[in-house]
């Protein structure tokens, strides 16, 4: 999930919370969910609770700690797809005292189900199971909390390993607001800041698409390719593959895919950076009319 801004004030919500959905393999965007960066039913559970429809029977879901939720768990058990969650704060997990224990640091335990929260109606409520087996295992640094119950066929080791694949959607998140400049969008309107949002997630999910060409025609996984270098390959070709059809089409197509497939990115297991930003704000006011507005008004006159 990020947030994007609109260089603007007071044009219907300046702050945007949207909630985004990836193939962990392609790195394909499924489906994503928009709402206000404040008020009701706008946070990060109320956002996933609107793409369920999108999970199948057989995925897996993998989220940080925020999601870690009874409610949620329960809802996704229903819909048939199992989760791999960093474990949240508030839950005490003492494998001392697990009500199964599959190995060192690795058990089942059994969730009660908690009070009604005020966005759940009662029928929904009475709906949600009295209980909910969940398997928590456990490295050096984080507790996961996963649906995965089979210590056989999901051993401990993967699964904290395929946890920690969830960093690849922070990396996504950088391409979408830095590589392709959506963290401030310029539409006014709510209806065309939505368009814009949509117009920004296809674009995305075209080089994707070329990038999971690209893989396929050297033989290495959409993950160990330069998004930056898909886009401007793209941008740089697309006068010559308007005006090309046919055997020269294809050709072109090739040496595209070539010059792509060249530009490979290192595999960086286990990376962490730190929650902060080098740019520094800048000491002028915001520019928040047109230049010949703010010549006018008293509040840009410097001294």
């Amino acid at each position: 999930m990020f947030s994007a801004r609109h260089p603007k004030k007071g044009l219907g919500f300046p702050i945007l919370r949207i909630l985004v959905l990836i193939c962990l393999g392609s790195c394909a965007l499924l489906d994503f969910a928009v709402a206000a960066y404040e008020g009701k039913e706008t946070g990060e559970q109320a956002l996933l609770r609107k793409l369920f429809s999108h999970l199948q029977d057989g995925d897996i879901l993998l989220g940080d700690a925020n999601f870690e939720n009874y409610f949620l768990l329960a809802l996704l058990f229903q819909a048939k797809a199992d989760v791999v969650f960093e474990k949240n704060g508030a839950r005490h997990i003492d494998f001392r005292k697990c009500d199964q224990k599959l190995g060192s640091k690795d058990g089942l335990f059994k969730l009660t189900r908690p009070v009604r929260p005020e966005w759940m109606s009662q029928e929904l409520y009475d709906q949600m199971p009295a209980e909910l087996v969940i398997r928590a295992v456990k490295n050096k640094r984080r507790t996961i909390i996963t649906t995965l119950l089979d210590a056989e066929e999901y051993p401990r080791t993967e699964i904290i390993a395929l946890y920690l694949k969830r960093w690849h959607v922070e990396i996504d998140f950088d391409v979408i607001k830095t590589t392709m400049k959506m963290d401030m969008l310029r539409c006014k309107s709510p209806e065309m800041v939505r368009k814009e949002i949509c117009i920004n997630f296809l674009v995305y999910n075209l080089i994707r698409a070329l990038m999971g060409k690209t893989a396929k025609h050297i033989d290495k996984t959409p993950r160990e390719l330069s998004f930056k270098t898909a886009q401007e390959t793209l941008v740089s070709f697309l006068q010559t593959l308007l005006g090309a059809s046919g055997d020269w089409l294809e050709q072109k197509i090739i040496n595209v895919l070539d010059i792509i497939g060249q530009h490979i990115v290192g595999n960086r297991p286990g990376r962490s950076e730190p929650r902060a930003v080098k740019k520094r704000p800048k000491p002028h006011k915001r520019l928040q009319h047109s230049r010949s507005q703010a010549r006018r008004l008293k509040k840009y006159q410097g001294k």
